[in-house]
């Protein structure tokens, strides 16, 4: 009975929802390529930590109708579905005599695009669709004890499907390395001979999952991640600072462009444990037209819904107006731990206590 009344507003909000909604435009669609090689090489730094020893993400964005994310071409509004698709795996395992080195594997893959019909693995291929997918895949090797590690492998862009609407796109493949020394972590990628981003990454927050303290000032020192893109005209650099502000519950994150853009987008989050499987987020977004748009969701296993959800309109072709329902499972592991990604501490375990019967001379197990 007392989940009546909410389950009732949702499904009231999700039909209602597409009235609001923004459609989401043909270069939207085309531009999110860059996006998204860029978001599987940032899931890869923050999953490649010191001892972790798999991280494992699965996620499909779903709009039930087909008013919620129209396509806008120059021929007019189409009603359609904006899809997005992803999965991602890494294992990390110790070798050699000593097991003081792990080898491991990291394997990314985005399908995403706009099509006709709603669907999972068969797209209707039909007339304004636009259908691609990004893999990126590598190997890695570290050293959990002296906190050293390095990556080097191959991201592919594969178009499926194109229409005539959206700009000429081909396949292409790159190659990209990363390392990282403690809190410090630099990545690079190249497509051909020239190369297309550096990121230097620097988390400072000191987390007791890989080490460091559980409370204290050092919990509170910031993280950042600047990442500079080599675009095809002109160069152009993202920043983003994330924050603790209580326990390791309560974060902020801002990012900014620039030159251009500047501040694009504030969010904060409230996560009831530290573990980060659980997740409540307040967003600020700044339209590139002008104007913000307020938004947020919440995410809980295998769950997420969002309203105007900063994430959804930087990865998601913009996508406003509209409820996204997310259904998702991430976590990763570390020895008997697990948690979600980048998170301070793991998830919490209990025990459980049987008692023999009396007379057994057993005590008791746990």
């Amino acid at each position: 009975m007392i989940f009546r009344k909410p389950a009732f507003l949702f499904f009231i909000l999700l039909n209602v929802s597409w009235l609001f909604a923004d459609p989401v435009s043909v270069d939207d669609i085309v531009k999110t390529a860059p996006i998204t090689r860029d978001r599987q090489l940032q899931e890869f730094q923050q999953a490649f930590r010191p001892g972790v020893n798999s991280y494992f993400n699965l996620g499909i964005s779903y709009t039930p109708l087909s008013s919620q994310l129209p396509l806008e071409s120059p021929y007019g509004v189409h009603n359609g579905f904006a899809f997005r698709h992803h999965a991602t795996v890494f294992f990390s395992i110790p070798t050699f005599k000593e097991k003081s080195i792990d080898l491991g594997a990291f394997w990314s893959a985005e399908r995403h695009g706009w099509d006709t019909e709603d669907f999972l693995f068969f797209p209707a291929y039909e007339k304004f669709s636009f259908i691609r997918s990004i893999q990126t895949g590598g190997i890695t090797i570290s050293q959990p004890k002296l906190k050293l590690g390095g990556a080097l492998g191959v991201q592919y862009l594969n178009v499926e499907k194109t229409d005539n609407v959206y700009p000429d796109q081909s396949d292409s493949l790159y190659f990209w390395g990363h390392a990282y020394w403690s809190k410090i972590a630099i990545q690079t990628s190249f497509y051909k001979t020239k190369w297309r981003h550096v990121r230097l990454a620097i988390d400072l927050e000191s987390k007791a999952l890989l080490g460091g303290d559980s409370s204290g000032w050092k919990t509170y020192l910031p993280n950042f991640d600047v990442a500079l893109f080599n675009g095809e005209s002109k160069d152009s650099v993202k920043v983003t600072w994330e924050q603790n502000l209580y326990k390791q519950l309560l974060y902020s994150r801002v990012t900014a462009f620039f030159p251009d853009r500047g501040f694009s987008s504030a969010t904060l989050t409230l996560y009831p444990d530290p573990s980060r499987m659980f997740g409540l987020e307040a967003s600020l977004y700044r339209k590139k037209e002008g104007g913000y748009v307020f938004g947020g969701g919440i995410e809980v296993p295998f769950l997420r819904i969002a309203y105007n959800q900063a994430y959804d309109i930087e990865n998601f072709f913009g996508a406003k107006g509209t409820v996204i329902v997310e259904l998702q499972l991430a976590f990763s592991t570390l020895g008997k731990y697990f948690f979600g990604l980048n998170a301070a501490k793991a998830a919490p375990m209990e025990d459980e206590q049987v008692k023999l019967p009396s007379g057994s001379g057993k005590g008791t197990l746990k």
